[in-house]
């Protein structure tokens, strides 16, 4: 089942923002390029894809119109078991298997 990945606000940075998924943050991570979005289209979603659904972790790396990038690893946002039918974040929001 693919993944969906939401990001739900965006705290600092300007307009547009283009999406990245990466193996990891620095500078020597392979990243592959997603899409481009602006603040009003918020809340964004898209499919995770699917060489990162393999791995362990991965990060989302979002740049801002001046370049600035912002790192979002989900191995801090995400545990990495499951529990009976739910999947519990580390925020306590439930994301039931369907």
């Amino acid at each position: 089942m693919p993944t969906q990945v939401n990001i739900s606000s965006i705290i600092s940075g300007t307009s547009p923002f283009d999406v990245w998924v990466c193996d990891k943050c620095d500078s020597t991570g392979i990243c592959q390029y997603i899409d481009t979005f602006v603040t009003a289209q918020l809340p964004y979603s898209f499919t995770l894809p699917a060489v990162y659904e393999t791995y362990p972790t991965f990060v989302i790396k979002v740049i801002d119109d001046n370049g600035c990038e912002y790192c979002y690893n989900t191995a801090d946002v995400f545990k990495q078991f499951q529990d009976d039918d739910d999947f519990d974040f580390m925020d306590d929001q439930k994301y039931e298997f369907q």
